[in-house]
């Protein structure tokens, strides 16, 4: 298993994209059910540092569109968003000021 995440817009909000996360073997397996996955890729939890490093592409959806990071899980929101363009590389702290917390 592995660390992956979608962004992912129900029907009834189409403009709203929503952090799906979780240990999966492939992006697919996030998918809750009809919608639209605008794009995906692996992250990296510090639960030390509380930062969560977002990076890479989905094999089946693309790279993810950040401007559809609408809404993050509650348990996350002491965390920091990062984003790196790959492994290794440092990373950009993300704007959560307009997320909704869910």
């Amino acid at each position: 298993m592995h660390p992956k995440f979608i962004l992912f817009s129900y029907p009834d909000a189409p403009l709203v994209g929503t952090f799906i996360y979780g240990l999966v073997g492939q992006h697919k397996e996030l998918v809750p059910g009809y919608g639209k996955v605008h794009g995906g890729g692996w992250y990296l939890k510090d639960d030390t540092a509380l930062t969560i490093t977002l990076y890479g592409s989905s094999g089946d959806y693309g790279a993810a569109n950040l401007s559809f990071l609408n809404r993050i899980p509650s348990e996350l929101r002491s965390y920091t968003f990062l984003y790196s363009p790959g492994w290794g590389l440092p990373g950009n702290a993300l704007d959560l000021t307009d997320v909704q917390w869910f």
